[in-house]
């Protein structure tokens, strides 16, 4: 199965391209980057596989949570693609990057930063099927979320959110998971005009408003 595979919605811009067994990939731990970076990225990544777009068979983007911004740009890029070549996308969540490092754990539990001392998290089985859809928490939800677990766990978290958090494996290389989430999750695919944004919060801007218009009265 040959794809491209791109992840604007973190603090790590992410490009994947595979064709015909042939594997590379890119990452940046630079958010400000993402929307400079990301097609000079992908075209190199696919001048290095001998690839063009018109060669893949699907596309795939992270679709949240995380950056309402970084969602779109990668969401709208690949929804061009799809649009173009009239291939199908397949969604994956930025919990499910995390989630797909398990190095072996009955479960695992992934946790992102969501800004403002808040929390996104997951929870899923061995076989890295979802127990608990994502869900946005503070610190001290989450503290004791975790210690509600009574089955030995592991949690995966962004560097943002593994202060407090005893044990927690920071991933720091994401392209094993991210070729590994795009591919279960084909059976997922979707086309371009169905692909949906993860969105667990409001906006930022969305956010100030309404506490703006509370004041207000």
């Amino acid at each position: 199965m040959n794809y491209v595979a791109v992840d604007t919605a973190s603090d790590i811009l992410k490009v994947l391209v595979v064709k015909g067994g042939r594997r590379e990939y890119f990452q940046c731990a630079d958010f400000k980057a993402a929307s400079v970076a990301l097609m000079p990225e992908l075209d190199a990544c696919l001048k290095r596989c001998g690839a063009s777009l018109a060669d893949m068979d699907c596309f795939a983007c992270v679709t949240g949570p995380g950056s309402f911004t970084g969602i779109r740009i990668g969401m709208a890029t690949i929804k061009a693609f799809a649009y173009v070549f009239g291939k199908p996308v397949v969604p994956v969540t930025a919990l499910d990057l995390l989630a797909y490092n398990n190095r072996g754990e009955e479960t695992v539990i992934a946790v992102c930063n969501a800004g403002n001392g808040l929390r996104y998290t997951a929870v899923y089985d061995s076989a890295l099927h979802t127990l608990m859809e994502p869900r946005c928490l503070t610190k001290e939800e989450f503290a004791d979320f975790v210690g509600t677990v009574d089955e030995p766990f592991g949690v995966y978290a962004d560097a943002a959110s593994a202060d407090g958090v005893p044990g927690a494996h920071v991933p720091t290389e994401f392209g094993d998971a991210f070729a590994v989430a795009v591919e279960r999750g084909m059976k997922n695919a979707v086309s371009g005009s169905e692909l949906q944004p993860l969105y667990i919060r409001k906006p930022q801007a969305e956010r100030d408003l309404e506490a703006k218009n509370d004041k207000k009265g």
